[in-house]
């Protein structure tokens, strides 16, 4: 991304402010009609993307070149016309409605360029993605078997991509994208203006930093809170690993280690309610699921995810015998607790979202709320300069976020339309031969493909449109079938070989970037593993009786804990190759359906714990001696 200078600077930055102004009029007393609203989006988040980002690394670095004004200039032309001739588009017939040469021309140039934007701001892969799908759609009709479709004229697959309500550019997700997710991404910028980060991190500080193994234990909790706000993996490792990373160096941890901590802690901020990733947004929209109900399902999950870290995170510690941050080096708890206001926000928009607040009527209210509280201490003030760079870093990430919907319209449209979703669901239930188990693990293979180069709302979007209906089809629930599809979507930014979570964690730790992605995955097996548990019990979805959500909740948390000894090798004590292998057996019985097992998996875990502190007290008493 560029660092703009100048006037440009000026001039992209009164651009982005006021596309930021638009939105958050348009969250607080309405949205224009869908293809007015969506147009206008477009209009200022695309452009802002040729301007931000260049087109290769010889690019100019701190101004656009001239044709990335030309390609910038061209992109709004084609929202122009969309709005300009709104009124006759929402009243013409698809597929009947004849395609004028005009809108063939703009559709075209618009395609070319969202697709570039894509490349440019996302990934090659996500761009390649895209010209697959539209080549698929031009030639399906040659394709024999499952495959097949009848195929359109140019003049009409530019009329789907382009001029569609509900699918291409301009479709349905574009429409979250200007409804919900950009007053988020607004809501986060707001809030780290405000203070809050600051506040989380020094929370964590305060709350870990004086346990064994304190510095990693201050990754996770901060990771866990700031997740709540930022909602964005790589933004969470940056706004954290920063602080924590050379913290959990300092402390003993090895770079890799503590890029791997880091990283782990960061992803878990898509999968933290209350403001999760974007693709939570859109899974309600698609299920009919209301956002609220959706971030309660998933509190327990991402608890057990954190329950594992942690729990990895501390038998590090006492394998390594490494040392609470000095008391000297904690902050105080007066200025916590003076600041501690900032908590207001966090519950707010639970409380709204509870009461039946629509997801964008709660993010505008809890900026309005944030805003007023960062005037209670002097150097948290909103001024003018917080709310320009507040009001500007929003929407240059929401630009991002657009075009990846954008690009993501087209093909989830061609897969729906083309019937290519119902096919690969088919196929994926076939090769499983009925079985829920393998049909996981394909759809689990399929999100961590579609994940390599591809960003999380793109992946998931696409990779539901097949998963979903498979674990459907296999008597999975629409919700747990949708939440286990995210999560890989999500944890495909951790492991190797795109990792961009674990590769930003590891460029902060100065360590490996591939050896950083592997220990990540190892030390977060845990959180990998939540889904199938989700999909088998849906007590962790809140689904069932209070006595049997509380009872698997605790089950699945020791499961986590067990699984942690067994990859560190240390539970209370040292662990011998025959208990770590018995940690993966009682981690295994403790999630299975029988409650025989399950008890047999407790009894067990409860001796190897026992086991493992007579051997550090015994051992403790030797070096004593």
């Amino acid at each position: 991304m560029r660092k703009l200078g100048g006037w440009v600077y000026w001039a992209a930055g009164v651009y982005a402010a006021a596309a930021a102004l638009f939105h958050l009029y348009t969250a607080g007393y309405g949205t224009l009609e869908p293809r007015l609203q969506r147009s206008v989006h477009l209009l200022f988040l695309v452009p802002l993307v040729f301007v931000a980002f260049p087109f290769s690394r010889r690019s100019p670095r701190v101004r656009p070149s001239t044709f990335d004004w030309l390609w910038a200039a061209l992109t709004a032309i084609g929202s122009l016309y969309l709005i300009w001739d709104a009124e006759r588009l929402n009243h013409r017939w698809e597929g009947a409605s004849p395609v004028l040469p005009v809108e063939v021309v703009i559709g075209s140039v618009m395609v070319v360029l969202v697709i570039e934007a894509c490349r440019r701001s996302l990934s090659p892969w996500m761009a390649v993605t895209i010209c697959l799908s539209l080549v698929y759609l031009g030639t399906s009709q040659w394709i024999p078997g499952l495959f097949n479709f009848k195929g359109y004229t140019f003049s009409r697959m530019v009329e789907f991509v382009y001029l569609a309500g509900d699918e291409g550019i301009y479709g349905f997700l574009t429409g979250i994208s200007s409804n919900i997710l950009f007053i988020y991404v607004l809501f986060a910028a707001v809030m780290m203006k405000a203070g809050v980060g600051e506040f989380v991190i020094d929370l964590a500080v305060r709350l870990a930093g004086g346990f064994r193994g304190g510095p990693a234990k201050i990754a996770v909790i901060a990771s866990a809170l700031f997740g709540t706000i930022s909602g964005s993996t790589v933004a969470n490792v940056y706004a954290t690993g920063s602080f924590t990373i050379p913290l959990m160096k300092k402390g003993g941890y090895p770079a890799k280690n503590a890029a791997a901590i880091e990283a782990i802690a960061g992803t878990g901020g898509q999968i933290m309610p209350p403001v999760m990733g974007a693709g939570v947004f859109i899974m309600s929209e698609v299920t009919g699921i209301s956002y609220f109900e959706i971030i309660k399902a998933a509190a327990i999950p991402a608890i057990l995810y954190y329950v594992g870290l942690m729990a990895m995170v501390h038998f590090l510690a006492l394998r390594y015998g490494m040392r609470p941050v000095p008391r000297s080096e904690l902050p105080s708890w007066g200025p916590v607790i003076r600041r501690g206001y900032f908590v207001i926000p966090f519950g707010l928009i639970v409380y709204l979202l509870a009461e039946g607040y629509s997801p964008t009527g709660a993010a505008f209210y809890t900026i309005g709320v944030t805003f007023v509280l960062s005037f209670l201490d002097r150097r948290t003030w909103m001024t003018p300069r917080r709310c320009w760079e507040a009001l500007t870093e929003a929407s240059f990430s929401a630009a991002t976020i657009a075009v990846a919907l954008a690009g993501s319209g087209m093909i989830v449209g061609v897969l729906t339309r083309t019937g290519a979703a119902l096919a690969f669901g088919g196929v994926v239930v076939e090769m499983a031969g009925g079985i829920l188990l393998v049909a996981m693990l394909l759809v689990f293979l399929v999100v961590s493909v579609l994940g390599t180069g591809i960003p999380t709302t793109a992946a998931y979007v696409i990779a539901v449109t097949v998963g979903a209906a498979a674990m459907g089809n296999l008597g999975v629930s629409l919700l747990a079938a949708h939440l286990f599809v995210y999560y890989y979507a999500v944890l495909s930014d951790l492991t190797p070989p795109d990792a961009v979570t674990a590769f930003a964690a590891a460029n902060i730790a100065g360590a490996d970037m591939f050896a950083t992605g592997l220990e990540a995955f190892r030390l977060g097996i845990a959180g990998f593993l939540v889904p199938f548990a989700f999909v088998y019990h849906g007590e962790l979805l809140l689904r069932g009786g209070w006595p049997q959500i509380v009872l698997m909740s605790a089950l699945a948390a020791v499961s986590a804990v067990a699984l942690a000894s067994f990859v560190v090798g240390h539970a209370l004590g040292p662990l011998s190759g025959w208990l770590r292998g018995l940690c993966l057996v009682a981690a295994a019985l403790l999630v299975v359906r029988t409650g025989a097992l399950q008890a047999v998996g407790l009894v067990v875990y409860a001796g190897i714990l026992l086991l493992s502190a007579r051997r550090r007290g015994e051992a403790l008493a030797v070096s004593g001696a």
